[in-house]
């Protein structure tokens, strides 16, 4: 039997691979605040009525039993919903796990999965837990996705897999349908389209899946159904395809209470709807509010914008937090320099950036 190293002895992560090792690890500072403007969540709760039917519904399930081993009792209505056998959906505890899930099963030691720059800090990190590498294309100057190049990569090995989110986070740009279904037909490996904030963009990449048996589609309660507190995420696929992701998914993964919670939302979309059409139609304001004080603002399809704010970014970062509103530094990611993430808020959130705003350049000019 080998002895431990001296070293390892001194230092456990050293028993840690080398590549997990070199990873930076998700951050976000968990401060107090009146405005939380930086993770892209949902500016209003869900109505009380439906908090309270999932509570009641949580209440009267059985803890001492487990949940549906697959949550077969959410899926159900969501492939009600989108029109698609429910054996072709998984929820889970969050997208992000069920991204997991399907890069373990895709994508093993060695392999290169690809995706386009700037993009969500996670990709990298999840691709690493199954062995993989993730490469990101880009940045371009304008910040607009690199998918001629992509297409140009697919050209030359489409059997690797392809990662990317559209609407993009941090960027907000969506990619057209006729662009996602040309790159799944040149695939011969899963296309993985991380579609989070779906419910504020224009194009709907459902009925690709009619058509495209590699395509993976990713979606979350967290943004649109403002439920990012009980987290919870589905995926859409072919059944087939479906039924393999099942073998690396873990049982259980999904509680009795996001199982009522999505079955609760989906039953008041009608309420999720008026949300939406809310951000979607503050969206403009915020662009024109961030504008007026010199900022270049990028257009969105998602519930966030960002802002290119130059030397001044940290200035306004800062002064922003002093005044208790959070906004998300995304400066170091690549091509971002001076770059922060807003995001689209309600009304008293509008008008206390604008105030805000004025008081900065006010300190700025002295």
């Amino acid at each position: 039997m080998t002895a431990p190293t001296a070293a390892r002895r001194r230092d456990p992560a050293l028993l840690v691979r080398p590549a997990v090792r070199a990873l930076t690890a998700y951050h976000l500072d968990q401060v107090p605040c009146r405005f939380k403007l930086d993770q892209n969540e949902c500016p209003w709760e869900p109505p009380r009525r439906i908090k309270l039917e999932v509570a009641a519904a949580v209440a009267a399930a059985p803890w001492v039993s487990y949940p549906d081993f697959h949550g077969d009792a959410l899926r159900r209505p969501l492939g009600r919903r989108f029109g698609w056998p429910a054996e072709g959906i998984l929820v889970g505890n969050g997208s992000n796990e069920l991204l997991a899930t399907a890069l373990a099963a895709v994508a093993g030691a060695g392999d290169e999965v690809l995706g386009l720059a700037p993009s969500f800090g996670l990709y990298p990190a999840l691709a690493e837990r199954s062995g993989a590498r993730y490469r990101a294309l880009g940045p371009s100057a304008d910040l607009a996705l690199p998918l001629d190049e992509l297409e140009i990569e697919v050209e030359r090995n489409p059997r690797r897999p392809v990662l990317f989110c559209s609407p993009n986070n941090p960027t907000g740009e969506a990619v057209p349908p006729e662009r996602v279904a040309r790159l799944a037909g040149r695939l011969d490996a899963p296309l993985l389209l991380d579609n989070a904030y779906a419910e504020f963009c224009r194009f709907d990449y459902r009925p690709l899946l009619d058509e495209h048996p590699n395509l993976v589609l990713l979606r979350t309660f967290s943004k649109a159904w403002g439920l990012a507190g009980l987290r919870l995420g589905y995926l859409l696929a072919r059944p087939e395809l479906v039924a393999e992701l099942i073998k690396v998914k873990l049982p259980y993964n999904l509680g009795h209470a996001g199982i009522a919670a999505g079955r609760a939302a989906l039953a008041a979309e009608g309420a999720t709807a008026r949300r939406v059409r809310a951000v979607i139609g503050r969206r403009p304001q915020w662009r024109r509010l961030l504008e007026r004080f010199g900022l270049e603002v990028l257009p969105s399809e998602a519930n966030f914008l960002l802002v290119r704010c130059g030397e001044r970014a940290r200035a306004i970062r800062d002064g922003l937090a002093a005044r208790g509103i959070l906004v998300r530094d995304v400066s170091r990611g690549p091509g971002l320099a001076g770059c922060l993430r807003v995001s689209v808020g309600g009304g008293p959130a509008l008008r206390a950036v604008g105030r805000a705003l004025v008081e900065i350049a006010a300190e700025e000019a002295r």
